[in-house]
């Protein structure tokens, strides 16, 4: 379909879209197939068909039919297939903010009943960063649970990108995480600092208490997360301002593989000391400081999509969270 097509991205600005570009089927928009939408909606996040198909639980031919039959009710081309995966026309971008702020209100709707008939039911998704996980159960989820135990939880767990692209597309209410660049569309809800500090076994060969600078950080072993990770972006950004490479004989996404290698004592781990508050309260690892101005700005953050209403569980979630570690700067 001709005009300008913007790079995909669910969170994309309506400037993007050429405004003589109309849907004119009325008619049609008020009879849509809630399955060839619900096709066209996942395949679109998903980024492929075989992706949605196995989301979705259906056959990849079954998945493409559906998008096929709703292209032809509406009219429209409303995906562009290509060797890489499908991405979605303008039409097929409008069609996407069209069944987002239906889904949003139909959340919406749902979470009103449940208040007119004074129950506090309801589904919460969250993003969360892998840190801080313990934390959220240990702190927010066991007993926000034990008062509503009629709520439920979507919890998926990833990088900082991972956490940001949910709650912007929408596929979660709210997200935890580390390191969170602005961006007009994040609301932050709650912050505080938390430093990032180097973690060694205690009592090992590494032990220590004292500060270290990032020079000396560079000739112990460490394990760091990826750049896509608030945490692992922190550490390049130091790298780079101190002229200073670390020897990060590992790289993982698993903050549980980050803790067993500073448990068998093959070096040091960089993490905000509330993703080990029961290891330095059990004395199992040591936390030393390190003299960087960048590591001491880390901020673990609650966030948001600006603009969204949430449901009635949510924002009585949103009061529990504000109650976790996280955001209690530890000494």
């Amino acid at each position: 379909m001709p005009g300008k097509i913007c790079p995909f991205d669910l969170t994309f600005s309506l400037e993007c879209i050429d405004t003589t570009l109309i849907l004119s089927q009325s008619c049609c928009m008020r009879h849509l197939d809630p399955r060839q939408t619900s096709c066209f909606l996942t395949a679109v996040q998903a980024g492929t068909v075989r992706a949605a198909a196995e989301q979705i639980g259906l056959e990849p031919s079954t998945v493409s039919r559906n998008i096929s039959a709703l292209e032809t009710h509406l009219a429209t081309t409303l995906v562009e297939r290509g060797r890489s995966g499908i991405r979605p026309t303008e039409a097929g971008m409008l069609l996407v903010a069209f069944l987002k702020r239906q889904i949003g209100e139909l959340d919406l709707l749902r979470s009103e009943f449940d208040a007119l008939a004074h129950m506090k039911r309801g589904k919460v998704s969250i993003a969360v960063g892998e840190g801080f996980v313990g934390d959220l159960f240990d702190r927010a989820l066991s007993e926000f649970s034990s008062k509503y135990p009629d709520i439920s939880f979507a919890i998926t767990v990833g990088s900082t990108e991972h956490v940001v692209h949910q709650v912007t597309s929408e596929q979660a209410h709210l997200g935890l995480a580390y390191n969170v660049a602005k961006d007009p569309v994040i609301r932050v809800v709650t912050s505080a600092t938390q430093p990032l500090v180097a973690l060694v076994h205690t009592n090992g060969v590494y032990d220590n208490s004292e500060p270290v600078d990032l020079l000396a950080l560079a000739n112990i072993p460490c394990a760091i997360p990826p750049k896509s990770f608030g945490i692992g972006a922190m550490i390049t950004t130091a790298e780079a301002k101190h002229g200073v490479r670390l020897r990060a004989v590992v790289e993982t996404g698993s903050i549980a593989a980050l803790k067993a290698f500073v448990h068998n004592d093959m070096g040091c781990t960089i993490l905000p000391r509330f993703v080990v508050e029961s290891e330095l309260s059990s004395k199992t690892m040591t936390a030393r400081p390190v003299s960087s101005m960048i590591f001491a700005d880390g901020v673990a953050s609650l966030v948001r999509k600006e603009g969204r209403k949430l449901p009635q569980a949510a924002d009585l979630l949103v009061k529990q969270l504000k109650k976790m570690s996280a955001f209690s700067p530890m000494d």
